[in-house]
């Protein structure tokens, strides 16, 4: 039978885990979104281009 304190203990590291890489992901999401809107940016004016 699995040990419940190790579980637990994997689990909460888990979420912790998440937890922290969802608050870098918020702190720095203005400069990804300046990142993906320079990059998509530039390929939708080669669509834009080729669809006219």
């Amino acid at each position: 039978m699995l040990n419940l304190s190790a579980t637990l203990i994997a689990f909460l590291s888990f979420v912790a885990v998440v937890l922290f890489i969802c608050v870098i992901a918020y702190r720095n999401a203005d400069r990804l979104e300046a990142f993906v809107e320079r990059k998509f940016r530039k390929r939708s004016h080669r669509h834009n281009g080729d669809l006219k």
